[in-house]
């Protein structure tokens, strides 16, 4: 397995035996767009079975930042390689990643600590219409 590590802008890499993971820092935008392009490019090239971009702790990202990650998507797709994003729940970057249309372009996949969602009482006829 490979080593993790962080790249200059604070990009940290992880593997698993399945994907690598990148998660990215809480402010995405030009200061880190070569960062992005260019580690996601060398991790496809270097043969990754499926890549992971996870914005969960990202606070802010601009429309650079979505052209990073279609340049991403695009390249991945031209070699056969899985990618998919984690989102936080709430927030500017689901925002602009359904604004941008890039949501719908690469897949989502859910956050790894997202707890299960939280059933509703039931409130045995109350409220009826």
């Amino acid at each position: 397995m490979r080593k993790a590590f962080t790249t200059p802008s604070g990009i940290s890499v992880r593997f698993t035996r399945r994907q690598a993971v990148l998660r990215l820092p809480a402010v995405l935008g030009l200061a880190n767009y070569d960062d992005l392009c260019d580690s996601s490019r060398r991790l496809l090239d270097d043969g990754v079975p499926a890549m992971v971009l996870d914005l969960t702790g990202c606070d802010y990202c601009d429309p650079s930042t979505m052209e990073a990650i279609l340049r991403v998507h695009i390249h991945a797709s031209e070699l056969a390689t899985p990618l998919s994003l984690r989102l936080p729940p709430s927030g500017t970057v689901p925002r602009v990643c359904a604004t941008t249309g890039v949501s719908r372009v690469v897949p989502l996949e859910a956050p790894e600590t997202a707890a299960p969602p939280t059933p509703l009482p039931h409130h045995h006829g109350r409220f009826r219409r």
